[in-house]
């Protein structure tokens, strides 16, 4: 750790510098920022559409660094939640590993795309990182530098494995906990949707009352197991427990409170503020044993006084999970009772040792989004994210670089869409089918290197349509109808790509049909003649040349 402008700053190996991943070598390269390998935004080619033809959801196969360069400028700041769950750094395929330098890279691939990532959330969007114990504290400082440690809201830690088999014979403790660093765009964003989780039934609910619509003061009641027992038959409850095994019985007396939460009640002690306010008649209802009062003038609806404690009615610990009331505890940041146990067959494709389960992402979702909000993940592994997301109605952008964006996502969110899937969460969310999806492929970059030569020319393998949409995104031009011959604007500037010889008569029957849609034209040619005079407003780019000086190439 290294001093910096008083804050505290985690440093390592090439730093200043950003990672290229080469596709075909198969490993991470350091070079400069601005090369265009990780610089240049590069634009996304539509393969299939799938589902409704208008769906807003995004599938994209590439390194999801450039996707993301090539997304900005059509969705910064409009993302509600991205969930990342990058790959763990565990070490398996290194040889070396704790030699700082595979920290190294695994840092700057983080810190490259975390970078990029916050420019996508709104002012009241949130990041979730999914990581393990190898990168987690180090992954820690590097989320505070990049959204600064005001933005940090949790650390969610959570078991994702029970402790037996193998692995739990080893003489060390055995590792079960997953974390997930949360951050906040901004202070807008720090609100979390208060979520519950079920609770067993709480045994100090154990009175009935039998006429509660009646005035309190003519209230009956009884031991709750009592009335359980003749309601099922016998004369009181030890009788129930007799025939029935303790195990059993419990079981009825928690589904008979549930199905009568409104008259089932405990007895609380009243302490602080609202003892003292109510002293007197706390200090009455202690002398007359087993009547109800009321503080007079009393100001809370409900408030019962019973032998000196607080009437609590269960119905008030009820809390609506799934659509259904039942006993309910908040949710804090150690989970403990998402099951990854039996995730295997979820969206019916095989991902071992890196799937998440549904139920995971429907929290996360259920946390931070409502219908109709964007999602983000640019790690999006075997797909979980995106079906999630589209069983709960919310929009979704997922990246893959691997081969399984074909093998793995695209039948998963086609069954999904479909509603053939009933994995996951499907059922509690009662998912019928529905919307779609677009899968789009990274497109091939403006430059190649020429060996023979030793320098960077213009790649020919982009020409014609995807030569047009290249130049206008590097040049940041939004594209304009495909079939209208002045391709880009940007404000009141009109921009034109072409491949042909460009001369004094092609920009003049330039100038003739940008007329009054524009102030100024700026033409990107390969091959100009020498020869053309032209207008103030008109500007003619040299590809590649100008796109070459653009990265410093």
């Amino acid at each position: 750790m290294a001093k910096n402008d008083h804050k505290l700053e985690l440093t390592w190996y090439n730093k200043s510098k950003s990672l290229f991943y080469d596709p075909n070598k198969k490993e991470y390269l350091w070079v400069d920022k601005k090369d265009p390998r990780v610089s240049e935004p590069r634009i996304l080619l539509e393969r299939e559409s799938y589902g409704d033809k208008d769906s807003e959801n995004i599938l994209i196969k590439g390194d999801n660094l450039l996707a993301l360069k090539a997304l900005l400028p059509d969705y910064g700041g409009k993302v509600k939640l991205i969930y990342i769950d990058p790959p763990f750094n565990t070490g398996a395929g290194f040889e070396h590993y704790d030699d700082g330098l595979e920290h190294s890279i695994w840092l700057t691939m983080m810190r490259d795309r975390l970078q990029l990532l916050k420019q996508f959330l709104r002012k009241d969007g949130k990041i979730f990182v999914h990581v393990d114990w190898h990168e987690m504290a180090r992954l820690k400082v590097v989320l505070d530098e990049v959204f600064g440690l005001s933005n940090y809201m949790n650390t969610i830690t959570m078991t994702t494995n029970d402790p037996s088999g193998f692995k739990a014979t080893a003489n060390k403790l055995f590792t079960t906990s997953n974390f997930i660093l949360v951050y906040s765009k901004s202070d807008k964003g720090k609100n979390l949707n208060k979520l519950y989780v079920e609770k067993g039934y709480d045994k100090q609910y154990s009175k009935y009352l039998h006429n509660r619509d009646k005035n309190y003061t003519s209230w009956r009641w009884e031991n709750l197991t009592d009335v359980v027992a003749k309601s099922l038959g016998f004369g009181n409850s030890k009788d129930a427990k007799k025939e029935l095994t303790n195990e059993l019985f419990e079981g009825k007396v928690a589904e008979f409170a549930i199905e009568n939460a409104r008259n089932v009640f405990r007895l609380a002690v009243i302490q602080g503020g609202a003892r003292a306010k109510r002293l007197e008649t706390i200090k009455k209802s202690k002398e007359v044993k087993n009547k109800v009062f009321v503080h007079p003038n009393e100001d809370l609806d409900n408030f019962y006084i019973l032998n000196g404690d607080q009437i609590l009615f269960y119905e008030n610990r009820l809390v609506e999970i799934d659509g259904i009331k039942l006993p309910g505890q908040l949710v804090t940041d150690v989970w403990t009772d998402i099951s990854w146990n039996g995730i295997s067959n979820e969206g019916e494709i095989n991902f071992p040792n890196a799937k998440k389960p549904e139920a995971l992402i429907k929290r996360v979702l259920e946390m931070t989004t409502q219908n109709g909000d964007l999602v983000l993940d640019s790690f999006a592994g075997s797909g979980t994210t995106g079906a999630v997301a589209q069983k709960m109605n919310r929009k979704w952008i997922m990246i893959e670089m691997g081969g399984h964006a074909e093998t793995h996502i695209i039948p998963r969110i086609k069954s999904v869409v479909s509603g053939k899937d009933q994995t996951g969460i499907s059922k509690s969310v009662s998912w019928k089918g529905g919307s779609g999806f677009k899968y789009f492929e990274l497109g091939d970059s403006l430059f190649v290197a020429d060996d023979d030569l030793r320098l960077t020319v213009l790649n020919p393998k982009v020409y014609n349509g995807v030569l047009i949409r290249a130049v206008l995104k590097v040049e940041g031009f939004k594209l304009l109808h495909p079939d209208n011959g002045l391709h880009g604007i940007s404000g009141r500037t009109i921009a034109h790509v072409t491949e042909q010889y460009l001369n004094q008569e092609y920009v003049e029957a330039l100038l003739r049909e940008v007329s009054d849609a524009a102030d100024y034209l700026i033409v990107y040619a390969k091959t100009i003649s020498s020869k053309i005079k032209l207008p103030e407003n008109v500007e003619i780019r040299k590809i590649p040349d100008v796109l070459l000086r653009k990265f410093k190439v």
